[in-house]
């Protein structure tokens, strides 16, 4: 096996996974493909662009071994691409003990010549309680163990799947546990629960946890990931491959996708999408369609749904949008969210694997875009950020209008309105406010992204995100004198706080609102503070 990232975003990536049947393309869907009941034929999966589909092992032997022995399964279906088969895990844990072990399951995965093949997991989802859980991923590692001496073939891609959901502490130790064995690819498992009664909070933490705990080289899987909307928000967590049979089901149920989320198809009077089902029919020419081909239609336009989905991430992740395309997407539900929500909590995390530089400017839309990787990183190294040898005045300025502000018309009227020695201005630090990184010292504004983002901040959030940044950073150095513009008192009683914890001398300038008068009055109180506080250094 070889797996080789070509471009990053957040944690998502595209990379290059190669199998004995040929090289897949990551962030990828693998659509599930019941042996026994082609709604769609796989043969027309590969020829929408899909490079791999997965099947179920367990169904296969109990329902046509003698056909996927004797063609092997790319013959069995139809299917040139990568086939990915799983175990039968989740038809343990719905119908409860099956008469085969896992001995024979792995053999009869080698014996059909299985590109991705899954050992016989305990899912944990359907525990009643932590006890059954934790005895789940107890016997999921153990099967995991003996797996190493019971697999034949080298040339197959072996998984590891990780049990514990929807526990993350334990879903941590089995991740911890099997990483440390020699699979080719990890998979979680045991989540269709939570996605079904979106809980995408307990979703990111049950993830988030698996991730960190995981061989960063290697790929993770994600089992049953379900509608294409919460696709970008599992790529974002690093999950490489996906499956998903809810094209399938949705379309059993009368059910149209869109991206954002599914429509009763008798209630649509037109199609929002142009796939080619949709260009060739209109709702109500498909509705006089025989039951089982409109199915089928159904299926193959939901398919194309998820699909150009996935491609779509793949672009965000190139552009650097993958976050701008999350929270789009988070917008199509409550509950998907508070999943987004819950991995800003990771944000810092997440940040160590985000590319330090861009192509484009990065985009803020709300509260949400504030805790962002960027602003994470960002905020920590302000944390570090050493404080010149000669200075000793912080003065936080006002936030411009313009960036960066260096080149900035405010800056150049601020600049003449300075009456001080190139000596008393050494002892001056300029750090400006800035609604979507808190606080930026003037001399780190040209690492990107603190000069190259756009957007409209929420004026409410942005005066506690400032007074908060502002307050650590006076609070991480020694200065003798801090000046700053009186904007709005939350600000003022933070940095009041630990400037008179810390002995710093505190002095308020009063400014007018907007205009050039601001940034005048601005250079003309600094010269007198200066003069007062630092006579020997002024003119």
């Amino acid at each position: 096996m070889s797996f080789e990232v070509r471009e990053r975003d957040l944690m998502g990536r595209i990379g290059i996974l190669e199998t004995k049947s040929g090289k897949i393309t990551t962030p990828a869907l693998l659509p599930v493909v019941n042996p026994t009941r082609l709604v769609v034929p796989p043969s027309s999966i590969r020829r929408m662009g899909c490079e791999c589909i997965i099947t179920n092992a367990m169904i296969t032997l109990k329902r046509l071994p003698d056909e996927a022995r004797s063609r092997g399964i790319h013959g069995a279906l139809d299917f040139n691409g990568v086939i990915m088969t799983d175990s039968g895990a989740y038809q343990l844990m719905v119908y409860g003990e099956l008469d085969i072990n896992q001995e024979d399951i792995i053999r009869f995965q080698e014996e059909i010549g299985s590109d991705i093949a899954v050992i016989l997991d305990v899912p944990s989802g359907g525990a009643k309680n932590r006890e059954e859980a934790e005895e789940a991923v107890k016997e999921t590692l153990l099967n995991a163990e003996k797996s190493l001496s019971q697999r034949r073939r080298s040339d197959i891609l072996w998984v590891g799947p990780v049990q514990g959901s929807p526990y993350p502490d334990i879903v941590k130790l089995c991740a911890a546990e099997i990483g440390k064995m020699p699979f080719n690819l990890y998979a979680i498992g045991s989540v269709v629960q939570l996605m079904e009664s979106y809980s995408f909070d307990v979703l990111v933490d049950v993830v988030m946890a698996a991730k960190q705990n995981l061989p960063l080289e290697k790929p993770v899987h994600l089992f049953g990931a379900g509608h294409p909307m919460m696709f970008s928000l599992a790529v974002a967590m690093g999950v490489d491959l996906f499956d998903s049979a809810a094209y399938a089901l949705y379309a059993r149920d009368g059910r149209y996708m869109t991206p954002y989320g599914t429509q009763k198809f008798s209630e649509l009077k037109y199609f929002p999408c142009s796939c080619p089902i949709c260009l060739e029919y209109t709702p109500q020419e498909l509705i006089k369609e025989p039951e089982h081909e409109r199915e089928k239609k159904l299926a193959i336009h939901n398919l194309y749904v998820s699909l150009s989905e996935v491609q779509a991430i793949r672009q965000a992740i190139i552009d650097g949008r993958l976050w701008e395309l999350l929270e789009a997407r988070s917008r199509s539900h409550p509950s998907l969210l508070e999943g987004l929500r819950r991995l800003c909590g990771y944000s810092r995390y997440v940040a160590k694997f985000n590319p330090s530089i861009k192509k484009r400017a990065i985009l803020f839309f709300s509260s949400e875009s504030i805790k962002r990787p960027e602003v994470s990183l960002h905020l920590e190294k302000l944390e570090k950020l050493p404080r010149p040898d000669e200075v000793e005045v912080l003065v936080i300025l006002p936030e411009p209008s313009s960036r960066p502000f260096y080149r900035s018309k405010e800056r150049r009227i601020l600049e003449r309105s300075l009456n001080l020695s190139e000596a008393s201005k050494r002892k001056i630090q300029f750090a400006f406010k800035s609604s979507f990184f808190g606080l930026i010292p003037e001399e780190v504004e040209d690492v990107y992204p603190l000069s190259q983002h756009l957007g409209v901040p929420d004026i409410l959030y942005a005066k506690e995100h400032i007074a908060s940044a502002a307050y650590t950073f006076i609070e991480r150095h020694d200065y003798k004198l801090v000046v700053f513009p009186v904007e709005n008192d939350q600000e003022d009683e933070k940095i009041e706080e630990v400037c008179r914890r810390k002995g710093i001398v505190l002095t308020k300038i009063q400014l007018p609102e907007k205009g050039r008068k601001k940034w005048k009055k601005l250079g003309e109180a600094l010269t007198e503070i200066m003069k007062c506080t630092h006579p020997e250094y002024t003119t």
